[in-house]
């Protein structure tokens, strides 16, 4: 036991280690108080950079991000996988080659990210379907269409936003973008009037009572 902590916490593979110790005290932290960090915003950033690809094909990057489930499922799921199977890697080979003290370590880090998210990818796909079923809340999907929602990050015909709204007693937040050329700033109400062709987010427009 006293090796292992010594490999694990090692020059080298220390940040490894602290990556993985970080990601574990997140999830212990969301399923004993069910507290969600916030990171929709990052998603909404990764998933939707390039909006304008939507319609007429995906970009290289949208494709690698799509490849990897980035957008489809949470990203902090993605990268808590990813994390964990680099520091697999790296507490393993690193004292094979006996190079966890030594600089030349680090040279490591890459080819470990890389093999980390090919498993990701392989481990990832069996929650992909199950969590296209589910809401972050673990609910069955809801049909947004028609629903009011508050903007709660801007939205604009080529720019990515979320809005909030409620279902019953829950407060859901999902990604749109604006239906036409106007603007919704945050605190503005709108509708929801489609889905996009992918279902990665809806197409809304201003609602004036």
């Amino acid at each position: 036991m006293q090796e292992f902590f010594h490999i694990a916490f090692s020059k080298v593979n220390f940040i490894a280690t602290l990556f993985a110790i970080l990601f574990a005290i997140y999830w212990i932290i969301t399923i004993f108080t069910g507290l969600d960090l916030d990171v929709t915003d990052a998603d909404a950033d990764l998933d939707h950079d390039h909006p304008e690809t939507q319609h007429s094909g995906d970009s290289a990057w949208d494709s690698v991000l799509k490849f990897f489930y980035i957008g489809e499922l949470p990203i902090l799921f993605i990268l808590s996988l990813v994390s964990i199977f680099m520091w697999l890697i790296m507490v393993n080979v690193t004292p094979l080659l006996g190079w966890e003290n030594k600089w030349i370590g680090f040279v490591l880090y890459l080819p470990a990210f890389i093999a980390g998210l090919l498993l990701t990818k392989v481990v990832a796909m069996p929650f992909l379907k199950l969590y296209r079923m589910f809401n972050h809340k673990g609910e069955q999907s809801i049909d947004f269409i028609g629903k009011v929602g508050t903007v709660v990050a801007a939205i604009r015909q080529n720019k990515i936003g979320q809005i909030e709204l409620k279902h019953e007693s829950d407060v859901i937040r999902v990604y749109a973008k604006s239906m036409t050329d106007e603007e919704y700033k945050t605190g503005e109400q709108v509708i929801i009037l489609e889905a996009s062709s992918d279902e990665k987010f809806y197409l809304v427009q201003s609602y004036n009572l």
